[in-house]
C-alpha cells in the first residue's frame, strides 16, 4: 500500500486537480519513492474519488514525465537520475528567476503576505533545532510557487513544479547553516518584490537556487 499526501479538498475546483496535488506532493516529499508502482485502485481507496479524475491525473503526470507506464509493468514513479541534478537546478534557476522577474509587479499584497507567513513558518521550524523536513519542504514549495506567480501565470508555475519534483530527494533543510541562509534569501527576495524591483528579485532568486545547488552537490 502506498502513502499519499492528503490536500485540503475544498481548495480545488475539480477532482482531477485534487488528485494531481496529492500525487505531485507525495512524489515531492518522497512518500512515493522512484520506481514505486501506483494503481488506480490504491488511489481510489485513499482519496475516495472516482476512476475518471484518477485516470486524468495519471495521464497528466505521465505527460509531465513524473510517471512511466508499461503494458507489463504498469504505472510507476519515474526513476530520478542524480547525475541530472546539475542540469535540473540550472533550468530551475533560469525558470524561477524569470518567473519572479515577470511577476514581481503583478503579485498582490495578499500574495506577498502569504509568502511571508510561509517563510516565517519555515524560520520557526528551522530555529527549533528539530526540523520536520516534510513540513518544511511543503512550506518551501508553496513559498516558491507564490513568488513565481501561480496566481498570475499558472502554466509557468506548473512547468516549474513539474521540474521541481524531478529533483533528487536531497535537501538543504537537513543542513542547519544552509537552512538558515535559505530563510534569509527568501526574506531578501520578498523585500525586492515589495519594492517592485523585478530585476533584483529575479537575480536574488537565481542566486538562491545556485547556492542550494552548490551546497548539495558542490
Amino acid at each position: 500500500m502506498i502513502t499519499l499526501f492528503i490536500p485540503e479538498n475544498q481548495y480545488f475546483v475539480t477532482k482531477t486537480d485534487y488528485v494531481l496535488e496529492s500525487l505531485r506532493t507525495s512524489i515531492l516529499l518522497g512518500y512515493i519513492p522512484p520506481g514505486t508502482s501506483i494503481t488506480e485502485k490504491q488511489i481510489k481507496e485513499i482519496l475516495h474519488v472516482s476512476s475518471s479524475p484518477i485516470r486524468e491525473a495519471l495521464n497528466q503526470l505521465e505527460a509531465e514525465g513524473l510517471l512511466t507506464r508499461s503494458p507489463h509493468v504498469g504505472t510507476r514513479v519515474a526513476e530520478i537520475v542524480v547525475e541530472d541534478a546539475s542540469e535540473l537546478y540550472s533550468i530551475q534557476a533560469l525558470l524561477q528567476s524569470s518567473a519572479v522577474q515577470i511577476c514581481t509587479k503583478k503579485l498582490s499584497e495578499t500574495n506577498i503576505r502569504d509568502a511571508e507567513k510561509l517563510n516565517n513558518q519555515i524560520e520557526d521550524i528551522v530555529s527549533s533545532g528539530s526540523v520536520d523536513v516534510s513540513a518544511v519542504k511543503i512550506l518551501n514549495y508553496r513559498f516558491h510557487t507564490i513568488v513565481c506567480g501561480i496566481s498570475v501565470h499558472p502554466w509557468l508555475t506548473r512547468l516549474i513544479s513539474a521540474l521541481w519534483i524531478r529533483l533528487p530527494n536531497k535537501t538543504i533543510w537537513l543542513l542547519p547553516h544552509e537552512a538558515k541562509i535559505a530563510v534569509k534569501h527568501h526574506k531578501k527576495i520578498l523585500e525586492a518584490i515589495k519594492k517592485r524591483d523585478a530585476v533584483l528579485a529575479g537575480r536574488l532568486m537565481k542566486e538562491h537556487l545556485q547556492r542550494s545547488h552548490k551546497a548539495l552537490y558542490g
